[in-house]
């Protein structure tokens, strides 16, 4: 059944402007006298009820005198509100093992969709319910959700509050990272049938920005041998250095390994194994003995995905630099980290570990990198740029670069890793050529056992 007020609606709802009035609706025996419409949401709210009437006071579809009426399309699930869809979201995510982090970040972006087009029948959201959100995102304070002075505004509110500050528009990184967000939600909503599309099919990709700031130096962050000096400086790293064990070995590790910072900082003793007489750092989670009965996290240290599981040759000068003395040393400590003065941090909301080994090391290091008169931007991961750019340039085969590094190769086939269940016994050996290739023109300072006795000793403040 129709009704002419759906017309009305189904126009205001193209192109909202004022406030639609309906006075006087008669829909069989159900009588509205007036019908007030602000807002597009507020006009589906009426569409849903006027459908409803319809539906209620609608005659049997087939009588022996009566209209004939089609039958109403089967639906997949009922249209829900979008608040009960996010808790519901929410759970499915924990459901999954996803990081605490992972979820609240996913959960701030469906608030910012929240706060857009209001608690509506996720049914009813479109594209221009995205649009709008753009907007929402390219004025609205950092502090939107932590600060109560703006986290009671309304949409309008908000906006109007960030360009009254003159805000900064966020980044594209941020815009794609809110796009991810959102296509996984709706993703899961036309699985469960609760949408027929996504909004998000009509969005297209944020465009990568490849402009150059010449002011900004090393934008690739790469570090040559002029800036490898300068962070060596006997001078200045060593007194910087030798205030605590990560400090001291974070960066030689990050210069010489390619590893990734967290992959670093949350190395146990145990990830440090010799294997046919070649040591080697195995990047790997191992569950922690007392997490071990958790039932969703056992262990705090986290990897980006399957490829970054492997094991690196430790390069000779790290040997040479005494890092097998730091081992002994550790051991007296009976510690399970390399090093235990390193925090994960926990999640104030969950209690879960951040499993974030890295902040402290990462904080310390941008620090002294300023210091030494380095531009922002130029941090930790440097190291890593530097070493795959290096052996790039010495034609080592990506692949090869790849195992070091813990990256994908560029061609997967699936059906191969049937055949591929054992360890390479030629990756090894390949690994430690293309490694002995990598030799930075940089004096590392040799480490002197005991020299961390204050920080490793029994009045010192150990983390699990």
């Amino acid at each position: 059944m129709t009704n002419p007020a759906t017309k009305l609606l189904a126009d205001y709802i193209d192109s909202p402007s004022g406030t639609l009035i309906l006075e006087d609706l008669r829909i069989g025996r159900v009588r509205f006298g007036k019908i007030v419409i602000p807002s597009r949401e507020a006009a589906f709210n009426a569409q849903d009820l006027i459908n409803t009437a319809c539906n209620k006071t609608a005659r049997a579809s087939s009588g022996k005198h009566g209209t004939r009426y089609s039958e109403p399309l089967p639906l997949g699930s009922p249209a829900r509100l979008l608040s009960i869809e996010m808790e519901d979201y929410a759970k499915h995510q924990h459901r999954r093992f996803l990081k605490s982090g992972t979820i609240e970040d996913s959960t701030r972006t469906l608030r910012l969709l929240l706060l857009t087009c209001g608690d509506i029948p996720v049914s009813h959201i479109d594209h221009t319910h995205i649009d709008r959100m753009w907007d929402l995102l390219r004025w609205a304070p950092s502090a939107i959700f932590k600060d109560s002075n703006v986290s009671k505004l309304s949409y309008a509110e908000v906006i109007a509050r960030g360009q009254a500050m003159n805000v900064p528009g966020v980044s594209r990184a941020t815009l794609e990272k809110h796009t991810r967000f959102l296509t996984s939600f709706f993703n899961r909503l036309v699985a469960t049938r609760a949408i027929p599309s996504t909004p998000l099919a009509a969005m297209g990709k944020v465009k990568k920005d490849l402009t150059i700031d010449p002011k900004v130096k090393k934008a690739e962050r790469f570090f040559d041998s002029e800036d490898l000096q300068r962070i060596f400086d006997p001078e200045h790293f060593a007194p910087w250095a030798s205030k605590w064990p990560h400090r001291w070995w974070g960066p030689v590790l990050g210069l010489y390994s390619g590893a990734r910072v967290n992959e670093l900082a949350q190395l146990k003793r145990s990830d440090i194994v010799q294997e046919g007489g070649v040591w080697c750092i195995a990047i790997q989670p191992t569950v922690d003995e007392d997490l071990a009965r958790n039932e969703r996290i056992r262990t705090r240290q986290t990897v980006k995905g399957k490829s970054a599981i492997r094991r690196i040759p430790i390069h000779q000068a790290i040997l040479d630099a005494g890092f097998l003395d730091y081992l002994e040393d550790l051991k007296a400590t009976k510690h399970p980290r390399l090093f235990p003065n390193l925090s994960a941090g926990v999640n104030r909301s969950t209690g879960e570990t951040n499993a974030r080994y890295s902040q402290g090391l990462l904080n310390q290091f941008s620090v002294y990198m300023k210091q030494r008169g380095f531009p922002k931007g130029l941090g930790f991961h440097g190291f890593r740029h530097t070493l795959a750019t290096n052996l790039r340039h010495a034609r080592v085969p990506l692949e090869d670069i790849a195992s070091i590094t813990g990256h994908t190769a560029r061609q997967e086939f699936p059906v191969l890793e049937k055949y591929t269940q054992t360890a390479n016994p030629l990756e090894r050996p390949r690994q430690l050529a293309a490694l002995a290739l990598f030799q930075p023109t940089v004096t590392v300072p040799k480490y002197q056992r005991g020299q961390f006795k204050k920080q490793l000793g029994k009045d010192a403040k150990f983390y699990p």
